[in-house]
């Protein structure tokens, strides 16, 4: 079931909405009076298109256009269908008259009836694009951002463990000039003492 129906908001933007409702007739076999109550609305189609489109209608004239643009389905079938005690969509809306029950409504196209309508709703749609963009530009910029502070600290973990390995090298270098020079000094005195024992010796003879 497929109907057009112009709305207008509070704000006075006018639209065509083309909508398609899923729907079927709640009966039983057993009874008599359900099957009668299938036949007792001769245009069943027609005065639910109506009354439907009267309930949308009445949602879309309390909502200015920027919200209606941004929810307009939830709207939509808040209108059709109503909330339940939880404030939550129910599922279907039954016509008690001839058991007609609707389950889904899809809307299929929202077109503005005016050039004033249209242009609301192409600034609408470009800033929403312009919003889009800049949240991913903003994304990618601090992506960045944390993978080049990732960089810089891992570049100065490394620059402070080469620094450490250095000084360690350092240290052993200077272990084995000290070691060195100790070895050369003990060498030396050995030699000397030698010498003058060599000496003594030569003299005492």
């Amino acid at each position: 079931m497929t109907d057009i129906i112009t709305v207008e908001t509070s704000d006075h933007a006018r639209l065509a909405l083309q909508l398609s409702y899923n729907w079927h007739f709640e009966h039983s076999n057993d009874s008599a009076d359900h099957a009668s109550a299938l036949f007792a609305v001769p245009d069943f189609v027609g005065d639910a298109c109506k009354a439907l489109a009267s309930r949308i209608r009445g949602a879309v004239a309390a909502v200015p256009f920027d919200d209606f643009h941004r929810n307009s389905a939830r709207i939509i079938r808040t209108s059709v269908f109503g909330l339940d005690e939880n404030m939550k969509v129910k599922d279907h809306f039954k016509f008690a008259a001839n058991r007609l029950v609707i389950t889904n409504v899809d809307i299929q196209s929202v077109e503005p009836v005016d050039q004033r309508t249209r242009d609301s709703l192409q600034k609408s749609v470009q800033l929403a694009i312009e919003i889009t963009t800049n949240s991913q530009e903003a994304t990618a910029r601090h992506e960045a951002e944390r993978l080049e502070q990732q960089a810089k600290g891992k570049l100065e973990r490394q620059k402070i463990h080469d620094e450490a390995e250095a000084e360690k090298a350092r240290t052993e270098l200077l272990k084995l000039q000290s070691l060195s020079a100790a070895v050369e000094s003990t060498g030396q005195a050995t030699a000397e003492a030698q010498s003058r024992a060599e000496s003594l010796k030569i003299e005492g003879q």
